[in-house]
């Protein structure tokens, strides 16, 4: 062997022997980054996430009883929203019991687009109730979803409900409505049978008790009974039907859309400040 022979293995020995210590390195340099980028991970899905624009991260006991949302825990009194990397929900929960306060996670809830679309079913049955009336004698009724500076959608009032469907969203141009109605909301019936019930509850026992301050007879104390089971449902009909037309609210009539009509008339739909993702899809 020669010398240059010798010089090449030589050579050849040391780049190998570099290439190993290349590799080594490598791998131990990945598997430092990896190391740490597992706390990354958990402390992603260890922060709270807003599930929608409504709820926020944090769910209310009003609005777990609006979407029906975790219906089987008692003494619910609110709870946090966390997302996993795989899209799932982690839910911390806090609810009463006889000793205080508990609180437990609920892990794999369910997938962030499944509560998303479930809220907005929930939010489309429970819209309000518009009509909009066209120049050519035609109207659409349906509910109140979105309106900006151009157009007004409404979910058609004869898709079923919780039909999340193209078809059942009808997208108006401003320019083409004539008039655009909200109904009113009136407090008539339901003041009137509240009234009514006290004033039969009550009509009685106010009038045997005027009766017996004021005779000393006991038969007039059966008598202002009587009187009172006739008089106070009168009285109680009569002051719901007062109190019912001054707390209803009258309907929201909009020939031209203004500004100003804009604003308010949001302040009506389901999503005033636009509408979500989810929906945006559907469409």
């Amino acid at each position: 062997m020669t010398i240059r022979d010798s010089l090449l293995i030589t050579i050849y020995q040391r780049f190998l022997e570099r290439c190993k210590m290349t590799t080594t390195f490598y791998f131990l340099f990945v598997f430092v980054l990896l190391l740490n980028g597992f706390p990354l991970i958990a402390q992603e899905s260890e922060k709270p996430f807003v599930v929608s624009p409504l709820i926020g991260d944090t769910l209310s006991l009003e609005e777990r009883n609006h979407y029906n949302l975790l219906p089987t825990i008692k003494e619910f009194q609110f709870a946090i929203f966390y997302l996993n990397a795989d899209s799932l929900l982690d839910v911390g929960v806090t609810y009463k019991t006889r000793s205080g306060i508990r609180d437990t996670l609920i892990s794999k809830y369910k997938s962030l687009e499944n509560l998303r679309l479930q809220l907005l079913k929930t939010d489309i049955a429970k819209s309000r109730q518009v009509t909009a009336y066209f120049e050519n004698n035609t109207s659409i009724s349906g509910g109140f979803i979105s309106i900006n500076n151009d157009s007004v959608l409404i979910y058609s009032e004869e898709c079923e409900e919780g039909t999340l469907s193209s078809n059942c969203f009808t997208k108006i141009n401003n320019m083409e409505i004539k008039k655009f109605v909200i109904p009113g909301e009136s407090n008539v019936g339901e003041s009137i049978v509240w009234c009514t019930i006290i004033g039969f509850v009550a009509g009685p026992a106010i009038g045997a008790l005027v009766s017996e301050s004021t005779n000393s007879w006991e038969g007039f104390e059966a008598t202002g009974a009587l009187v009172g089971l006739v008089v106070g449902p009168c009285v109680g009909l009569l002051t719901g039907l007062i109190y019912g037309s001054i707390t209803s609210e009258p309907d929201i009539v909009i020939q031209q859309f203004s500004e100003d009509d804009l604003k308010v008339l949001s302040q009506y739909s389901i999503f005033p400040t636009g509408e979500p993702d989810e929906l945006k899809k559907i469409k």
